[in-house]
Formats: structure tokens, C-alpha cells, sequence
């Protein structure tokens, strides 16, 4: 375990960029939860109730996880929970009286047991997650459900019995109540939303890069904005991606700035001068649809507020407590890409959970497949489990593959933090970052050699586990010789067993 450091999300890839990862650290129409700890949670018969951590009554020896170096509106969680003296605290308000689930996002060495009072109950439950960088991250739900009467009451969560171990020692996210008599509905749409993720399974690979408006050439400046876009030979970036073996392209429509490359009116409406004329991503998804290679889009909300950046996030967001614009803004811009790009975008992968969450997500999911009801889309917790059972697969930072994952299990999770989602990992092959946002940056030699990329990528293979392959790219295309070496070996060795299959003419 890795647990001599203090965590970010910049130390934590760099430190598992040659480490095997365990996949174990890796809704409604509205989402309800108070602005500070003294306003009661109101909690609605058909809706999910979220009691956020940080706005709990709880000691000030509980202590919010914070990013060194980098303050935004990045919300992570509550730790240093070690003494059962230490307790979150709720008050809430209940329409109607009756049972409801209660699930917990919660970090804690394996076989930690933790209390869950209410009016009427008193439960618990025992973690069993292990734990990687001093976090045990899991979604749990408890077997029996808390009672509530209507109106106000509390709820409390504590340790029943002191934690010792790690280095943070336990640590808490937020508590999910549902009324039970509302599962059935909950469950039987997301059977109905969830789109059929196995290709990403029978792919076994795919290449991933993240390129745009950021990027730099090898030496000189940095182009204005839409020359890259412009000046990119979608031809050779394909016959690039085809090179390795590659069952799909993981391309990043936004990352470091928010411009995107291709004519979208929903952006333009939002702040002018954001796109470009030129469709880079249609022209793009045909050319890797020539070679049975589908297109899956990386999406990055902008919130990195660097100069480069100018206003564009003060253009979304206004707070954690109020995120309607930045949803209304959001599904405007998934719902005109999906209908533009059809059949043609094959998935979403939206980037920073810890941005977002809790929010609306059987909302943007269902805009984020507008134009394709088969489309896979996922979120990114980070080290945390799943935020929602609205999505199709692992989002996977960092994951390299786990023989955790039985093969009969065909891919898909079958319990533990990804429960019910396909199993997918994405991570560096070089650095020093995923994408060159720095002039003058020399890519770093591959993070392995060609002899582990191999194991690793058979091994993935063999559990039915997707890997996408992050390799640092210039802004004219251009890559690492060597790190390209090292992936083509890997893919190579995979197709000999599994050779790339053809995609469904339209």
C-alpha cells in the first residue's frame, strides 16, 4: 500500500503509472442537499437524498481533504475519522414516513464496523474493501433500511470501535437514502437506461491521447486557436491508432482549456469563439470507422481556471449548492454532439466527479446519449467507488487490469465499489502529464518496458478487462517512437489471441 504521502490526483498518476491497480480503489431529476449543516435535508418519497459529509455537524478534528496547490470547486471528503467519539450528524425533514435504503460512500480498513443511528434504528455494517493509498474507498449498502417518521429527525454516523490503521484513518463522503418502496422503479430504469457495453470488452484495447487546443508542437510556440484544429491530418492520426492494434480511440474533445474542436452552436451560445469550423471529430470518427475502429470522446468541463482558460467556467458554474446552470449548459451541449454525431460517437467519458457529484445523472445520461441510445458513457470518481448506477462502465483512472475480475464474469463487475459496470482502465504510458500543455516539453521514456505492457495487457485480456493506452502527443499528432513501441508489442501480442473484430456496416 501506498501510503507514505499526501495524495493528488497529479502524485497518485504518477505513482501508479508503472503499478498494477487494484479496480477496487480505482438518479433523480433533482438532487437535494443543504447548503450548510444547520438547514434540515429534505427528503422526498421517489428521490434520492444526499447528506453530504462537509455539511454535517461533526468535530473540527474531522478534516476536509483538500488538493495541495491547486483550490477550486473540486469537493472531496471528510477524514481523519479514527476515535468513535467522532460523529456526522444530520437533520432531516421527511414528507412521508416510512423505510428508506441507506447507502454509504465511505473509506475504512477492511473490517471496520460503523453505526448508523436513526429515530427508530440503530444499524451498522462492516467494511471489506482493501485499500490502496491509504484509502479503502466503497459503496455500500446496508441490508436493512432506516425508519423514519414524518418531519424532522436525525441521523448519526460513527465508529464503533477506534481506526488505527492508514494514514488518514477512515474517511466519509455522503450517505444516499432512498425510500424503499421506490427501488423497483429506481432499479428498472437503470435497466432500461444502461446501454450494452460489451464491445468495449471484445475491443480488449484502445488508444487514448489528449490533444487539442493545449497542445504544443515539439519546439515553438503554441498555436492560435483554430489552427491546430486546421492544420491536424485526421488520415495519419488514424492510420496511427490503426498501427497498434487499437478497437477504439479515446479522443479529448476538452482537457486543459475548453475549446472544442468542431461546429457546436450550444457552445457558441454559451461564450463565442470556443469552436471550430472545421468538424475535426466527424472527420475523424469516418476515418477510424474505415478501419474498424470506433470514436469515444474524453470530456473535461473547463473548470481549470488558467489564464488560457479566461471565463468560461464563470459562464457554468455558480456553486455546489446550486449546479442548474451548469446542467441546463451541459445537456444542451451533449444533446447537440450526440444528435450531430449519431451512431458515430460510440462513448462519453466525463471527467472529475468530484466536480459534479451528487447531481442529476439519469438527466445528463440520457442527453449524453441523444442521437445514440447504444452509447456508452462513464464518470470519473477518482480513488472513490461509482457515484451512480447511471453509466455503462468503469472509468478507470490509473487501472491497469486485476485478476480480481473472474473471466465468467464476462467484463462486468459483479460486486465491490464498480458494481454492474464493465470493467475498463485508462492510464499513462509516458508523461510527465496525459497531454503536452507546456512549450518545449520532452516526452519521458515509456513507463515500462515491453516485456510488462505485454503481462499486464494479456492478463486484462484474459478477465475481459478494456485498457486504453494514454501516450503523450504533440500537437501535429506525433508521439513517442519509443512509448509507440512499447504499446504496438502489447497490442500485438493481444490480437494473436484475440484478433480485432469489424465493425457493424450502417
Amino acid at each position: 500500500m501506498l501510503a507514505s504521502k499526501k495524495i493528488t490526483r497529479r502524485s497518485f498518476n504518477r505513482q501508479v503509472a508503472g503499478t498494477l491497480l487494484s479496480p477496487l480503489v480505482a438518479s433523480t431529476a433533482s438532487v437535494l442537499f443543504a447548503e450548510d449543516s444547520s438547514a434540515p435535508v429534505t427528503i422526498l418519497p421517489a428521490e434520492i437524498a444526499y447528506l453530504m459529509a462537509d455539511e454535517a455537524e461533526r468535530p473540527p478534528s474531522l478534516t476536509t481533504k483538500l488538493e495541495r496547490g491547486r483550490p477550486g470547486v473540486k469537493r472531496f471528503w471528510i477524514e481523519n475519522w479514527r476515535d468513535p467519539a467522532q460523529s456526522f450528524e444530520w437533520t432531516v425533514r421527511v414528507e412521508h414516513a416510512g423505510k428508506y435504503e441507506v447507502i454509504l460512500m465511505v473509506s475504512a480498513p477492511p473490517g471496520t464496523p460503523i453505526g448508523i443511528e436513526g429515530p427508530h434504528d440503530k444499524l451498522s455494517l462492516e467494511t471489506t474493501q482493501p485499500g490502496f493509498y491509504g484509502y479503502y474507498w466503497d459503496r455500500i449498502t446496508l441490508p436493512t433500511p432506516l425508519r423514519l417518521s414524518k418531519g424532522e429527525s436525525r441521523i448519526r454516523v460513527h465508529l464503533l470501535k477506534e481506526v488505527t490503521e492508514g494514514r488518514v484513518g477512515a474517511a466519509l463522503k455522503s450517505i444516499e437514502l432512498l425510500d424503499v418502496k421506490a427501488r423497483p422503479g429506481f432499479d428498472a430504469r437503470i435497466r432500461a437506461f444502461r446501454s450494452d457495453a460489451s464491445w468495449l470488452t471484445d475491443a480488449r484495447f484502445g488508444f487514448m491521447c489528449q490533444c487539442g487546443e493545449w497542445s504544443y508542437p515539439p519546439h515553438g510556440p503554441h498555436k492560435p486557436w483554430p489552427e491546430m484544429v486546421n492544420d491536424f491530418d485526421v488520415e495519419k492520426f488514424a492510420d496511427l491508432v490503426d498501427s497498434t492494434g487499437s478497437g477504439y480511440a479515446i479522443w479529448s474533445a476538452t482537457w486543459a482549456t475548453y475549446f472544442f474542436p468542431a461546429p457546436i452552436h450550444a457552445i457558441d451560445d454559451i461564450m463565442p469563439g470556443r469552436t471550430s469550423k472545421r468538424d475535426l471529430i466527424g472527420e475523424m470518427a469516418d476515418a477510424l470507422a474505415k478501419r474498424d475502429i470506433r470514436l469515444m470522446l474524453y470530456y473535461h468541463l473547463g473548470h481549470d481556471q488558467s489564464p488560457q482558460n479566461g471565463s468560461w467556467w464563470s459562464r457554468n458554474w455558480v456553486s455546489a449548492a446550486d449546479k442548474s446552470l451548469l446542467i441546463k449548459n451541459w445537456c444542451s451541449i451533449l444533446t447537440e454532439v450526440g444528435e450531430r454525431y449519431g451512431s458515430r460517437l460510440a462513448g462519453w467519458m466525463f471527467d472529475d466527479e468530484l466536480i459534479y457529484y451528487p447531481m442529476p445523472y439519469e438527466v445528463v445520461g440520457k442527453a449524453a446519449k441523444a442521437g445514440n441510445p447504444a452509447r456508452i458513457i462513464s464518470y470519473n470518481p477518482w480513488i472513490q467507488a461509482r457515484g451512480t448506477d447511471f453509466e455503462d462502465f468503469q472509468f478507470g483512472e490509473g487501472f491497469r487490469g486485476s485478476d480480481a475480475l473472474p473471466a465468467s464474469a464476462h467484463g462486468v463487475w459483479p460486486s465491490g465499489p464498480m458494481k454492474g459496470l464493465q470493467a475498463h482502465g485508462n492510464f499513462q504510458v509516458d508523461g510527465p502529464d496525459w497531454g503536452i500543455n507546456r512549450p518545449d516539453e520532452k516526452i519521458t521514456p515509456p513507463f515500462f518496458s515491453a516485456e510488462k505492457a505485454i503481462d499486464f495487457a494479456l492478463l486484462a485480456a484474459q478477465h475481459n478487462e478494456a485498457l486504453s493506452w494514454n501516450l503523450e502527443m504533440y500537437d501535429d499528432g506525433s508521439v513517442s517512437e519509443e512509448s509507440l513501441k512499447v504499446f504496438q508489442a502489447a497490442g500485438s501480442a493481444v490480437r494473436k489471441i484475440y484478433p480485432r473484430k469489424q465493425l457493424p456496416k450502417s
